[in-house]
């Protein structure tokens, strides 16, 4: 019987599907993985038979008797090793806690992170920048404490063909035949503001889908030549699109992770953060654009009012269509 490993990560988005670079390592080294999340991020790996899931609400931690409650749940999972891949009080009383052999913590390099963005406001921090953080592998970093190494590790979601296939007949795609746009991010400063015009580029030579939250519908409802997907799809829906797609092009957010997971080359623009701070895409997954100005990064999450009028952004879109065409005739 497989020893199981607890693996704690609550949020946000893309966070959580970078957790899915543990599971085959877990897999083949004969442990069962389980995440710990927020609901809805578990439905992410519901097609997905290698990890189990135990999904929580956010108001679990406001309540000493629902929290302790969670506690007793998770002791009957009878975890063999906890790995905290979120580091923050609430996953530092999971951790402690919660009977197991072995325990150990991710090094989110927070610290790190803060004086990269603080010597970047001092125009300092030029190594820094050449010399990137990889979320990844620091994930996988925590695997030292079983004895396991993992090398060139990857985002990867098991989804259902079928379920791709049904997807895709019913909002009339071809496998192949589209690029998915995903034009939101949290903060304005990861938001690229020329999606409307990229699309008109892009359709030149693909279908165009968008994929987001209401929000993202709000502000795209009025854009013509697209399959405006958002607001209608649940996570695992996503999924199923972004697996047929050709390409993605989005923003330093969660959808471009999900990309990723399901093996979709991205086309990632950066603005007011950078991928120096850990987040980016391997060589082998897609590509990075940015203008990588000397005031980037200015936030570890691209927070705040930008008094440069958002410049980082501004990358023609004709420049970033041609790349995407660069990337998917090779």
């Amino acid at each position: 019987m497989s020893r199981k490993v607890l693996l704690i990560r609550f949020s946000s988005l893309g966070d959580v599907v970078l957790t899915s670079c543990l599971i085959e390592p877990f897999i083949k080294n004969g442990y069962k993985p389980i995440l710990l999340t927020y609901r809805p991020y578990g439905e992410l790996f519901s097609q997905d038979n290698r990890i189990g899931v135990i999904e929580v609400d956010k108001n679990t931690f406001r309540s000493i008797k629902k929290f302790f409650q969670l506690l007793e749940f998770l002791k009957e999972t009878q975890p063999f090793a906890v790995i905290d891949l979120h580091a923050n009080f609430k996953s530092f009383l999971v951790r402690k806690l919660l009977p197991a052999e072995v325990k150990t913590v991710y090094d989110k390099k927070a610290l790190f992170r803060r004086f990269c963005v603080f010597l970047n406001r001092l125009g300092l921090a030029e190594r820094f920048k050449y010399n990137p953080l990889n979320v990844l592998h620091l994930y996988t970093q925590t695997l030292g404490v079983l004895g396991l190494k993992v090398e060139n590790p990857r985002p990867f979601i098991k989804v259902s063909p079928q379920s791709v296939e049904e997807t895709l007949k019913k909002f009339s795609l071809k496998r192949g035949d589209y690029a998915v746009l995903g034009i939101g991010a949290r903060y304005r400063k990861k938001e690229y503001p020329h999606f409307e015009e990229l699309i008109k580029l892009l359709s030149q030579r693909l279908k165009v889908v968008l994929i987001g939250d209401k929000r993202d519908y709000e502000k795209s409802k009025d854009w013509k030549g697209v399959l405006n997907l958002c607001g209608k799809l649940s996570l695992i829906e996503s999924l199923w699109v972004l697996k047929g797609a050709k390409v993605f092009v989005g923003n330093d957010s969660g959808a471009t992770h999900m990309a990723r997971a399901v093996g979709t080359p991205a086309v990632v623009i950066y603005g007011g953060t950078h991928p120096c701070l850990g987040f980016a895409p391997s060589p082998n997954e897609g590509i990075v654009i940015s203008k990588n100005l000397s005031c980037s990064p200015c936030d570890l999450h691209g927070k705040g009012i930008c008094n440069k009028n958002y410049d980082c952004l501004e990358i023609p879109p004709a420049e970033i269509a041609q790349k995407v065409f660069n990337m998917i005739l090779k």
